[in-house]
């Protein structure tokens, strides 16, 4: 777990209404992003900004009453309702602010489950401005998140300035055992995400022995043209560029401001126009050892390079279709207009109308039927290419992507820790809700530690509640169903009567409507096939199917919102697969269990994973044609 704490306006003021908005995803957030919403000495959340407006005007010397901070949890880590209260009791506590105003919002818009909390300064009691941790809010925070992890069991990151021993104390580093980061988070965040070394990590690396070695303005200009640097003033200080990017002279090192330069080498001289500047540096792999780096970049360039040149290919074969076009109605008007038309001008009038229509007419239709071209064969390939994170967790590398999403941490578990944390063996099931009596005849069911329930008992229908609608709570519901009626009719849209499908195959449930049983059932054959593991495909097996020149295989290809379109080459229910071709070359492997209908081979289809369950649509391409008026 990590604490921060955004950057505030560039006015230094603060808007409550502003803030909680974004908090509770009224703003800046989409739709659906917030998952659960807390309080703290506030009456409703609706009004809280009126109420920590209505407090702060009892300081009028605060200027800046709001304050902003964040918890995110492990990518891996799925807190509850109850967990999220605790964190920022927790860290509240620790930044001195536990008996003041607060709002907040857990929000699921990233990888990593956080929580926003917009906190009022003002003491509710003294009416004076609390100023957090004293100033030491970054180690609050800090020692915050190692308090966290240790009450709630997750992994201990054991980096920063607070260290937890086997026992689970805290305890905090000697000033020598800190290790200050070489660059900036932003260059580290850049490193983390994209497994490239950051340009401030390279150009400290390479301009900093320079810049404490050189004499002149001249030597200096001279040796950074060799690396493919450039020095230029900017403002009141100076910047290193390379390409498009570029760095604060100042951060190189603390010695390499401007001002202190022109100390050492006199007054700043621009470079010489005469000097030549070498072919920018290329970017250093930053995990390319460890984490398959190398490959991902192989495997990017060659999809890449190939839909490149699938395009270029159409583009040429478009523009000698066109030249054709061109000659062809110019040789015919040639044709037209070589004869003798004395006497007869209203006749070459007709002709020249007819000629005009008849050529516009096959212009527009050739250029109708270049765009479908184009964009079928765009269909065929990928908007975009897997990010390497995605590419890595396609791999299955648990360890590798560990390595790349936390580069240099080392991670203690709860066992290496010392925290001993009970570990449920089931899955969340109707075991884990609460029962309480609603108004009339109702039954509420509530998850642990949670108020509002995921579904009523109404009597003689269960009714789902839609802010919370997912998987589990829906097998919940089925169980109960099951338990009063046998096998349960559903009534909904195609999204739940999907999560009810899911649900039943998971849980081993019971429907009763037809179409749904048999789809049930066709999953459950399905998933039984593919947990066969001596039926599991390997690459080696598709190579030799040969069913592409030189095929790139992605046995467990992307499922979150990702589509793919091509056709299928080999449909195998024994093994419960199915194998489409994507381009001229790239392979994709769909699990049957996935898919909303059994494909037929040599279909073109388009298959599209859109919800939350990766289950994939299955759309039948058809030629598209888009009509343009003159």
């Amino acid at each position: 777990m990590i604490g921060k704490i955004p950057k505030g306006r560039r006015d230094r003021k603060s808007s409550f209404r502003d803030l909680i908005n974004y908090c509770l995803g009224v703003t800046g957030h989409s739709q659906g992003a917030v998952l659960y919403i807390g309080k703290q000495n506030i009456n409703d959340t609706q009004t809280a900004a009126v109420e920590m407006e209505s407090l702060a005007m009892e300081n009028v010397r605060c200027k800046s009453p709001a304050f902003h901070f964040i918890l995110s949890w492990r990518s891996d880590e799925t807190p509850t309702n109850g967990q999220v209260d605790e964190a920022v009791s927790i860290a509240l506590k620790e930044l001195d602010l536990s008996e003041c105003q607060a709002v907040w919002g857990l929000q699921s818009d990233t990888d990593n489950l956080h929580v926003h909390v917009a906190v009022n300064r003002i003491s509710p009691k003294t009416f004076k401005a609390i100023k957090p941790a004293r100033g030491w809010t970054k180690k609050a925070l800090e020692r915050a998140a190692r308090k966290i992890e240790i009450s709630q069991g997750w992994d201990v990151e054991h980096t920063g300035r607070y260290l937890v021993d086997e026992m689970g104390n805290i305890y905090e580093k000697n000033s020598s055992e800190i290790i200050q980061p070489d660059v900036s988070q932003v260059a580290r965040d850049i490193e983390t995400h994209t497994g490239e070394e950051s340009f401030e990590r390279s150009a400290k690396r390479e301009i900093a022995p320079i810049l404490s070695r050189v004499f002149s303005w001249d030597e200096l200009h001279r040796e950074l043209a060799k690396r493919g640097y450039i020095l230029e003033r900017r403002g009141n200080g100076a910047v290193i560029s390379s390409g498009e990017k570029f760095i604060k002279l100042s951060k190189i090192s603390r010695e390499s401001s401007l001002s202190k330069l022109e100390k050492r080498l006199g007054k700043y001289q621009e470079r010489d126009i005469s000097i030549q500047i070498i072919e920018c540096p290329k970017t250093v792999s930053f995990l390319s050892e460890k984490s398959s780096w190398g490959a991902y970049r192989i495997e990017k360039e060659e999809y890449l390079q190939s839909k490149l040149e699938a395009i270029k290919k159409l583009r040429e074969k478009q523009k000698t279709e066109r030249e054709n076009l061109y000659h062809r109605q110019k040789d015919s008007r040639k044709e037209l207009f070589s004869q003798s038309w004395k006497g007869r001008g209203k006749e070459l009038n007709q002709l020249k109308s007819i000629f005009a229509f008849v050529h516009r007419k096959e212009q527009i239709e050739l250029r109708e039927q270049q765009n479908d071209e184009m964009q079928k064969l765009r269909s065929h390939f990928l908007k975009r290419f897997p990010s390497f994170r995605d590419w890595v967790l396609a791999q299955s590398r648990e360890d590798e992507y560990r390595l790349y999403r936390y580069p240099g941490q080392l991670l203690l578990s709860p066992e290496q820790s010392g925290i001993k944390i009970p570990q449920s063996q089931h899955r969340m099931d109707l075991r884990d809700y609460s029962v309480r009596r609603g108004a009339g005849s109702k039954v509420l069911y509530c998850r642990a530690g949670t108020y509002t329930a995921d579904f009523s008992d109404m009597g003689k229908i269960i009714v789902l509640n839609k802010r919370k609608l997912t998987e589990e709570s829906v097998a919940a519901a089925l169980q109960l169903a099951n338990q009063k009626w046998g096998a349960t009719q559903i009534t909904g849209n195609a999204e739940y009567k999907e999560l009810c499908i899911s649900a039943a195959v998971k849980y081993g449930l019971k429907l009763a409507n037809p179409d749904l049983i048999a789809e049930v059932e066709r999953r459950r054959q399905a998933l039984k096939i593919s947990q066969s593991s001596n039926l599991e495909i390997t690459a080696e097996e598709i190579s030799k199917l040969k069913l592409a020149e030189n095929p790139k295989i992605y046995i467990n290809p992307r499922t979150d919102n990702q589509q793919y379109s091509g056709q299928i080459v080999h449909v195998d229910e024994k093994r419960g697969i199915c194998i489409q071709l994507v381009g001229q070359r790239s392979l994709f492997v769909h699990r049957l269990e996935k898919l909303e209908r059994l494909p037929l081979h040599g279909e073109t289809l388009k298959i599209l994973y859109t919800d939350e369950n990766h289950r994939a649509k299955i759309q039948r391409e058809e030629n598209r044609h888009q009509t343009r008026s003159l």
